[in-house]
Formats: C-alpha cells, structure tokens, sequence
C-alpha cells in the first residue's frame, strides 16, 4: 500500500494549525421528494488529496458537483478559500473538474486539447503553450504532443485529461472515478503517477471513487458516504482498524463480524458472549458500553492464525473446518466453517513457492487471535 507522503508530513485536521481551505456546512441537496446529499459538514485542508469513498447511488458525485458549480446545494454552504461559493458560477470558482470519461476532443492533437480552455479564456498563445509544455513534461507526454486521442491507450488518454484540468492551474481539482476505465495494472501505476503530481504542485485534490483500495492508496483522509450522509471521516489506517460501525468495517476491505452481548466489562478488558463465535471473546481493552448491551465484534481476515493443533497462548481460539482455499498469488484466502455454523475468512501470505504441507479443502482446522486485534462495534 502507498502511503501519500504529504500525510507524513503535515496534518493540520490533527494539530489544528491552520483553517481549513475548503468548508462544507450543512449542505443538502434534494432531486424532488429524493435526499441525494443529506446536511453534509466537512472540512478539508489546504494540500490534501481527501477522497469521497461509497458505493453507487450514495451521494458522493453529487457533492462533488456541488463543488465544481454543477449543481446548487439545496440547504447550506460551501466554502473556498474563505470565499462562499453561492451563485458563483462552475468557469468563475477556483476549480477544474477532471471526468471519468476524459471528453477530450477526438479531432484536436493532445497539445490542442490541453490549451483549449486556457485559449477561451483569453491568455495569450505564448503563455499557453508554454504552460501546455510545461505540463505536458509533468505527465510525461511530451513526445504525445501531436498525437490525437484514437492514437493514444486508456492510460494516456487519462494523462491528458488530467494535464486539460491542471493546465488552468485551480485551487482544487475534483477528479469524478479518475482510474475507472484503467486495468488492475495501469490503475495502480497511475496511482504512484497521480500522488507524485500532486504532491509536486501542492493542488488540493478531491476524488470521488468507489474503490477502498484505491481509497486507501491515494489518499491522505477519506470521508465514507452512505445515504448521502458522511458517516466517517479519517486517514486511512485510522478508517481500516477502527471503523466506526458495521457499514464501514464492511465497506472498507473484508471483515469478520461475530455478534454478542458484553458480559464482563472492565477499565482494561471487556468479554463478549457470541453464540456466531461458540463461546466468549476477550478483548484487550475497554469501549463505551455497558452489560448485556448487543455489540459486534470485527476481526480482520489477516489478523487471523490458522493452525491444524489448538494453539496455546492466544487469548481467542475456535475450531472449525476449512471449506475453500482461494490462491491470489501473494496470498491464499481460507474460508472456514467454525463448529458454531459461522463462516469465516483468514488470510495467509505465500512465503515460499510451494508448500508442501499447507492447510487445504475439507480440513479440521483451529482459528485463533490476540486480545487486540479485533474492534468491538456498538451499531
């Protein structure tokens, strides 16, 4: 995983040393009776790449063309730069908007396509072809220039399309499922490609995906959106290991959920009965909950120990039977079938080329794991 370098080195939403360069207050946008983004509040800082992370339908596209101008929020304010972006139409704000689609012009050269906006706007050709060259040379398609959209790859197109909206050099770029149309491979050599660009012009970026992987990649903090409300906001370890509720552990990468009761509740430690799990869990530390209160319990499939013994010395074990083993190259993932009827999920790195002894199909088998991997969920 990649990790945006940016984060590492400045967090002004940690320290508060700064306001924030974008401010989204209570924004509500309504098509008739139906609520697509409901009283939204966010704030995103100066040089952040924030992505807006959410399955289809959930409200995320429209908040971003609120941003861009496209729409007008129903309720609300949005806030750039200390500016109110009411009634400022989309070509007076200080963004550009790259689309999934690219919509490059297909009778234009690449060098044509890019200067188009900045020539309607009535720079002087000097300087825009200038700035073309220049941001051409930092995309890496210089020698592109005079090539035309059909004569380019999927990648490329995408370079072009994301040089048209920099070119123009906004405050904030909004990019709408940027690496969409892009193979598994060249997604994620164009995610490396799209940190570096970003990280060297200091833009903040603003990119509505679908995909947590590609979430977790490029991003310095995601907001995840479901029903047109954020219901989380964080970087991406912090939305991984302590997800806020069951939609987001789902949501974000694959998870283990035991249902159960609290029945023993300390400053330290707290214990959960779960019939899914076949017995109690025991959890390292504390949460706001109370006796009997009905919580769940999410482990993640690689913070799990599979073993053909009983393991001795983990403070959660269970048995049960492995019912499929999905080889993905540098790792396995086991299905397995716990004596209580609960599926579960562990996953393995392959270490070595072939193993001779490795667990297989129609196994008995022991799941184990320490007190603090796992997160106990109240909702």
């Amino acid at each position: 995983m990649i990790q945006n370098a940016h984060a590492a080195s400045s967090r002004p939403w940690v320290a508060e040393t700064e306001p924030p360069f974008l401010r989204i207050q209570k924004v509500t946008k309504k098509f008739g009776d139906f609520t697509a983004v409901d009283e939204v509040s966010l704030d995103i800082y100066r040089g952040e790449l924030f992505c807006l992370l959410g399955g289809s339908g959930c409200g995320k596209s429209t908040l971003l063309r609120m941003l861009a101008g496209f729409e007008a929020p129903s309720e609300g304010r949005i806030e750039i730069d200390g500016q109110d972006m009411a009634g400022i139409p989309p070509y007076e704000r200080p963004t550009n908007m790259m689309f999934q689609s690219y919509a490059l012009f297909p009778h234009m050269t690449v060098e044509r396509n890019i200067a188009y906006g900045l020539l309607r706007e009535g720079v002087k050709r000097d300087e825009a072809m200038s700035r073309v060259a220049d941001i051409l040379k930092l995309v890496q398609m210089t020698q592109f220039a005079r090539r035309k959209p059909h004569q380019l790859s999927g990648g490329q197109r995408q370079r072009v399309a994301l040089a048209r909206a920099l070119v123009k050099r906004p405050k904030v770029l909004l990019l709408d499922e940027p690496l969409g149309a892009l193979d598994k491979k060249l997604r994620e050599e164009t995610q490396f490609e799209l940190l570096k660009i970003q990280e060297t012009l200091g833009i903040t970026f603003i990119v509505v995906t679908h995909d947590q992987e590609e979430a977790m990649t490029l991003s310095t903090r995601i907001g995840v959106m479901d029903e047109g409300q954020i219901v989380q906001v964080g970087e991406p370890a912090e939305i991984y290991e302590h997800p806020s509720s069951r939609f987001v552990a789902d949501f974000v990468g694959s998870v283990n959920l035991f249902e159960g009761r609290i029945s023993v509740d300390e400053k330290d430690r707290l214990e959960i009965d779960s019939a899914e799990m076949g017995g109690t869990i025991h959890v390292g530390h504390s949460t706001s909950c109370t006796l009997d209160q009905k919580v769940w319990y999410a482990l993640r499939p690689e913070k799990v120990r599979l073993d053909r013994e009983e393991p001795v010395g983990e403070a959660n074990r269970a048995r049960g039977m492995v019912e499929e083993v999905l080889y993905l190259g540098g790792q396995s993932i086991y299905k397995i079938k716990l004596d209580s009827g609960k599926s579960v999920k562990a996953t393995k790195p392959n270490l070595l080329r072939h193993e001779d002894d490795a667990i297989s199909w129609d196994e008995p088998a022991w799941i184990s794991w320490g007190d603090t991997a796992g997160v106990v969920l109240t909702r």
